[in-house]
């Protein structure tokens, strides 16, 4: 990740908005490795950003306004995918290179044709690092965290230049890109992601409501499976919503699934769970 001390930074002043695991862990590998020179940027919360600072994440605190941002060479939204939007839609001026960490690209890319279309144009990157765990906040960032990461871009107008500039960015901390479409890429992450995130919710729901005094006998089953249920609410509420049409037809799926299950169950019919168990074991297995 280090590069060369005679090499020029990528970029050489970066806005960040947004510091908690994503953004943070972002800007302290980016200065880090030398790509970025200095990171300024905010936080939602006050405290947030002083945080940042104290940290090291951010070297100087800055409202995300027009004289800010222009003397930036890149922007990089790392905040809730509903506030995304809203971002992308108010738009920044025409030579202003932005990227985000959404895990939800449809969405995103339709803040940024609203502002298109309302002649608030810009150059946009959207990006989704494939990493990260159930905590939050500032002091949750972590050196290394997109080493050996998938890093998904789903460009749609951005030049040959953009993309590279956003994928080196990427690359240089440690991440592995891939290319897809918006709308393939919210389809794939509704199954892959959003809809275990969901499943863990729920399976942790079903047992409050039948005792909440059960938890405190669970074993690791439960709680590995079900560590993502500790992730951030809003966050995950937030992706829900803005992913919710792929999301429901996920989370059918998986009730479908569900139901093959207790359907076996209730005609106890050992021969098909153990044939069922046996085929997703060996897929789980098969996971690296």
């Amino acid at each position: 990740m280090n590069r060369s001390t005679s090499s020029p930074p990528l970029f050489k002043r970066v806005y960040l908005l947004g510091t908690g695991l994503i953004g943070g862990s972002l800007a302290l590998d980016l200065k880090d490795s030398g790509l970025v020179e200095t990171v300024v940027g905010s936080d939602s919360l006050p405290e947030r950003s002083e945080s940042a600072l104290s940290i090291g994440i951010l070297d100087e605190i800055q409202p995300m306004v027009p004289e800010v941002v222009r003397r930036c060479d890149l922007v990089i939204l790392a905040v809730p995918v509903l506030n995304l939007r809203e971002i992308l839609s108010t738009g920044f001026e025409k030579d202003t290179l932005v990227t985000d960490a959404g895990s939800v690209k449809g969405d995103a890319v339709s803040g940024y044709r609203e502002a298109v279309a309302a002649g608030r144009g810009y150059r946009y990157v959207p990006g989704h690092p494939i990493a990260g765990d159930e905590k939050s906040g500032p002091e949750a960032a972590r050196r290394g965290l997109f080493v050996g990461a998938r890093v998904i871009l789903t460009p749609v107008d951005a030049s040959r230049q953009d993309v590279s500039d956003v994928s080196a960015l990427w690359e240089g901390v440690g991440g592995r890109i891939k290319i897809m479409d918006p709308d393939e890429h919210d389809e794939v992450f509704a199954w892959v992601s959003h809809m275990p995130h969901m499943a863990a919710y729920a399976i942790i729901d079903s047992v409050l409501a039948r005792d909440p005094d059960l938890v405190d006998l669970s074993g690791g089953g439960l709680r590995d499976y079900t560590r993502i249920a500790a992730s951030n609410p809003r966050m995950w509420a937030d992706i829900a919503v803005a992913n919710r049409e792929k999301l429901l037809i996920a989370a059918r799926g998986l009730g479908d699934s569900l139901n093959k299950i207790i359907s076996a169950l209730e005609e106890g019919d050992h021969d098909r769970l153990e044939s069922a168990f046996q085929r997703i074991a060996s897929v789980r297995r098969s996971l690296k």
